[in-house]
């Protein structure tokens, strides 16, 4: 009897301890769903309040004061130039000079190919003179030893006794020659005001600047113009230059600095006893140098036309009137090749700056794109009447031809 009920008392404890797992397994999954679903609520809660927090978007209301700004950048088509009157080199103003011991100058005449300059003695060769080795212009007034020359054709043939000198210039070719130079970039700014809508009809107001700068540097024949002067020695005759080296070239000669007192030292005369002057038609090289900087204001005014295609693209069309106030900077530089070999001759660099205002007018056309109602993009060109441009720099000229100036541009439109 104890054996049952001890069994039966065991069963009954497994079913209760089996309906306990039961329950809590449940209790689990029900726990697991309700998580689930509480987080779901809370995301979606959370992206409608982000969504909700979202600013919406709205879009400008269309322009109204029928007005519409430009902003261009714009290519510069290369204008023609032209530089007349390079190639002259003009004599020297300082070939000679006197002595003059206050103010510590000595006498000297100078050639484009040698010189004859100053001459010394010891004071000791001098009568009356105790100082050895002091030096004192030579008492000789009337010539010099300290002379020079470079080509053996000066030395004359026949006569061994007199020099030829030369001193060197050129003339300009009567002949104009094209200047170098690309394209320029630019810019441009214009204010448009719609006065009919209805027809698109407006008036038009703007301001560019642009810059150009043309260049010329070559070698160009010239007429050569030479001066000779003939010097003769006062005693015995020139010494001559010998035989030249293995490349056909001759040693300078170069006499005495400083020389012993004597009526039989190998001087030349101070002064010429010929002189003449000679044109060689186009047998003179100078290296020229041309340089021409500018800048241009412009300022326009006129009507324009706004034909639209559809709602997005079409085309303006522009005319009126043009004032230009041009700035030139113009350099030149010239070199002349000396036929002797020897230094050659320059004119110094000179500049000149000048202005000047030109009135024409205009042709203006864009096609353009419209992004929105308020912001467009557009390209096109511009075509610019004037006049011809001068300017001088001593005996040189540069004219520039701006009576057809081209213009290509693109840019931004702005309507308000």
């Amino acid at each position: 009897m104890a054996l049952c009920l001890t069994g039966g008392k065991g069963l009954n404890g497994m079913h209760m301890t089996n309906f306990i797992r039961s329950d809590l397994v449940n209790l689990r999954k029900s726990s697991n769903r309700v998580s689930r679903l509480l987080l779901s609520a809370i995301l979606l809660g959370a992206g409608a309040s982000l969504w909700a927090q979202q600013p919406r978007y709205v879009p400008p209301p269309p322009p109204t004061k029928h007005t519409q700004f430009q902003l261009r950048l714009r290519y510069m088509l290369p204008p023609d130039v032209g530089f007349k009157g390079l190639g002259s080199v003009s004599f020297l103003d300082n070939y000679e000079s006197s002595s003059n011991d206050f103010l510590g100058t000595e006498r000297y005449v100078l050639y484009d190919d040698g010189f004859i300059a100053q001459d010394y003695n010891y004071a000791g060769e001098v009568e009356g003179s105790t100082t050895q080795n002091e030096r004192i212009p030579s008492p000789n007034t009337d010539g010099s030893t300290f002379f020079s020359y470079s080509n053996p054709e000066q030395l004359n043939a026949d006569d061994p006794t007199k020099l030829t000198y030369h001193r060197y210039a050129s003339e300009a070719p009567d002949e104009v020659f094209e200047g170098s130079g690309s394209g320029a970039m630019g810019w441009e700014i214009n204010y448009t005001k719609y006065i009919n809508r209805k027809r698109n009809i407006g008036l038009q107001v703007g301001f560019a600047f642009d810059g150009y700068d043309s260049r010329f540097n070559e070698t160009i024949g010239a007429d050569l113009i030479v001066a000779s002067f003939v010097h003769e020695a006062i005693s015995g005759i020139i010494p001559d230059l010998g035989e030249p080296d293995d490349d056909g070239n001759y040693t300078s000669y170069l006499g005495d600095r400083v020389t012993e007192f004597s009526e039989d030292d190998d001087r030349i005369s101070w002064l010429a006893s010929e002189e003449s002057i000679e044109t060689l038609i186009g047998e003179g090289e100078v290296d020229a140098m041309a340089d021409f900087r500018s800048s241009l204001y412009n300022f326009k005014a006129g009507p324009t036309y706004n034909m639209a295609f559809n709602k997005y693209a079409g085309l303006q069309l522009g005319a009126g009137v043009n004032a230009v106030y041009f700035t030139g900077r113009f350099s030149a530089y010239e070199i002349l090749m000396n036929p002797t070999g020897s230094e050659s001759l320059s004119n110094d660099l000179t500049t000149t700056e000048e202005a000047e205002w030109q009135v024409g007018g205009y042709l203006d056309a864009n096609a353009y794109y419209n992004l929105n109602e308020r912001v467009s993009l557009f390209s096109g060109a511009q075509v610019q009447s004037g006049s011809s441009y001068t300017q001088y720099n001593e005996e040189r000229q540069v004219d520039v031809d701006f009576s057809t100036q081209v213009f290509v541009h693109a840019g931004v439109g702005i309507k308000f």
